[in-house]
């Protein structure tokens, strides 16, 4: 198997498959409602829906950097605090989170494994080293979810 369906295969099973980890991000969000991910349960740590908004911003990112563009931070900041507070909103952002993950993995099954080694433009780390730091995030704050999510049962 090619690096890169490796990636492919953790972006996958990290979002919504069988993770090595735990529970995978879906798994773990699965069940909470717009109330619970707004609240703070520890006054310095971000709600679980800031650190969503948090990882959909930075998929973002990345994906929009592996397509040769020039970003630097998520348009919505770093960890957004949400304007609305509904279940509405909340299902928006659940699903703005599930389609910006579809659109990675797009973009990720479109490279061979010849250009891991490649530098990102505008930026001092390879191909390589942000897909598996994108794996990496996205395993840190899922694990983040999942304790938060604790403080509800």
């Amino acid at each position: 198997m090619s690096e890169i369906k490796e990636i492919i295969n953790e972006l996958k099973n990290i979002h919504d498959g069988n993770a090595w980890h735990g529970s995978s991000l879906k798994d773990a969000l699965d069940g909470i409602k717009a109330e619970q991910a707004a609240v703070r349960p520890l006054k310095q740590a971000h709600s679980i829906w800031e650190i969503v908004a948090h990882i959909e911003g930075w998929e973002d990112v990345f994906l929009r950097r592996l397509e040769g563009q020039g970003t630097s931070e998520p348009e919505t900041g770093d960890f957004p605090v949400p304007a609305e507070q509904s279940e509405k909103a909340w299902k928006e952002m659940l699903q703005k989170l599930k389609n910006t993950h579809r659109e990675l993995l797009n973009v990720v099954e479109k490279l061979p494994d010849s250009v891991l080694e490649t530098k990102i433009a505008g930026k001092d780390y390879s191909y390589r080293f942000l897909l598996r730091e994108t794996v990496n995030h996205k395993v840190y704050h899922s694990g983040q979810i999942a304790l938060l999510k604790k403080a509800f049962l």
